[in-house]
């Protein structure tokens, strides 16, 4: 009896030790899931602590407007020029020095037959260029939507790839995690403690595996995103250089432009049987013509104007001589007075490197004064896609934004800044026409933040 009562005591004592053991696990796991939440609930404030913070705004269809001012005097008027038609013959001239003219009289007679053969070839350099400019932006578009689909698939192939292995990695570690629950008895047999032993360590040994795999899935997507990025990058270059053919800067657009003005001023003059009248009456002092010669742009005639007025005149640069011409209006005021008047540049000769534009004034204008500012103010042609200057970044002659796309990452829904490329079409210094064929008005496009942004970081708005 003694003995029986030896082994039933020897029999609690040991499941008090198995209690106290299972106790003293379930305690450990609370531990460790404790520090696990608080890691991740520190992690998660370092992550959102480090995202940049950012400002957006949608593209929107305006117009570019450039302006320039330039500082010039105020001089008596002593003569009136008329500029040349660059490129075409004098066939007579009509007018003498010393001669009286009306407003009306015949001054000078291109060459008909020449006229019409010029003014061909430029109707047909324009039609040429515009096919041209068709077919380039036509085929750079078809390439650019290309290399982004290629690109698109393949980045959601990687994406499904890994994924698909995190979801396999998950799996092991709840097989991990509930195998080092069913730990044996303390007093099972060897060859349960070993089973369980040899378990763990293939479970381990997978997961590190698995781990290995992910990582060079990872590694294999960067690799494979960098060179499909970089053949989206070749097919937009080729669509910039496409675009380009009508926007590759002001020289660019101003040899466009100046050529359409050209054929409009031909053809109405073609319309005139090739004679050129005077605008207005004064006193013939200078000309420049002959017959047989091909005109210049330089003035070509020079005539003192029969009202008394003034002129201002001031130099600009080739690149502000791209946005004003003949004929234009401007606004000139003149500092220390409320005076201010718009007129219409008279002439642009150029001297040296610049160019001296002349402004007759209206009769009253100006008096008294001797100095003027004149402001040119230029606007473009109305474009879809208008962003703030700030939001445009180069790099190598590249033009890109950033772009916000909404994606599932650590916090559930993220905002991440995607990069795109993208053509300019013209600037000022607040705002850039931008131009892609995947552009769309509702866009949010990245225009500010205090941290550098690259692409597919996640960002938060300010």
């Amino acid at each position: 009896m003694a003995r029986m009562a030896g082994h039933r005591q020897e029999g609690r004592d040991r499941e008090m030790e198995n209690r106290n053991g299972k106790k003293k696990w379930v305690v450990r796991l609370g531990v460790f899931m404790l520090a696990m939440l608080i890691m991740t609930f520190v992690s998660r404030i370092i992550y959102v602590d480090n995202m940049p913070r950012v400002h957006w705004s949608y593209p929107k269809a305006a117009s570019i407007r450039k302006e320039f001012s330039a500082e010039g005097t105020v001089e008596a008027a002593d003569a009136r020029s008329i500029a040349g038609l660059e490129g075409l013959l004098v066939d007579r001239v009509e007018v003498a020095v010393g001669q009286q003219i009306e407003e009306g009289t015949l001054l000078y007679e291109v060459d008909v037959e020449d006229l019409e053969e010029q003014l061909g070839i430029l109707k047909e350099e324009e039609r040429i260029w515009q096919e041209q400019v068709r077919a380039e932006k036509s085929r750079a578009a078809a390439e650019t939507k290309r290399a982004r689909e290629d690109y698109d698939d393949t980045l959601a192939e990687l994406d499904r790839n890994i994924a698909e292995q995190n979801a396999l990695l998950e799996d092991l570690k709840e097989d991990l995690e509930l195998h080092l629950f069913r730990i044996p008895e303390e007093d099972a047999a060897d060859e349960v403690w070993i089973a369980w032993a040899d378990e763990r360590t293939r479970l381990d040994r997978e997961i590190e595996a698995k781990e290995r795999d992910i990582e060079e899935a990872a590694y294999q997507k960067e690799e494979t995103l960098k060179q499909a990025g970089r053949d989206i990058e070749d097919a937009q270059s080729g669509q910039q250089a496409a675009e380009g053919l009508y926007s590759a800067g002001y020289s660019a657009v101003g040899q466009i432009q100046e050529r359409q003005r050209k054929i409009e001023v031909w053809e109405a003059l073609a319309e005139a049987d090739g004679r050129v009248y005077a605008a207005q009456a004064g006193t013939v002092i200078e000309v420049m013509l002959r017959s047989g010669m091909r005109m210049e742009e330089d003035a070509v005639i020079r005539y003192a104007d029969a009202q008394s007025s003034l002129v201002y005149r001031t130099v600009v640069t080739q690149e502000q001589k791209a946005l004003v011409h003949t004929g234009d209006s401007v606004r000139i005021r003149f500092p220390g007075s409320s005076q201010e008047t718009t007129e219409t540049v008279d002439s642009i000769v150029q001297e040296g490197g610049d160019y001296v534009v002349t402004v007759r004034l209206e009769p009253g204008a100006a008096q008294g004064q001797t100095e003027g500012v004149m402001s040119v103010s230029v606007t473009s042609q109305a474009y879809d896609f208008v962003i703030p200057r700030k939001a445009l970044h180069s790099e190598g002659g590249i033009c890109y934004i950033y772009v916000l796309e909404e994606k599932t990452g650590i916090l559930g829904t993220e905002l991440t800044a995607r990069r795109q490329t993208v053509g300019l079409e013209e600037q000022n210094e607040d705002m850039a026409a931008i131009s892609d064929s995947t552009l769309q008005s509702d866009m949010m496009i990245v225009t500010d933040s205090d941290k550098e942004l690259e692409n597919g970081i996640a960002v938060m708005e300010w």
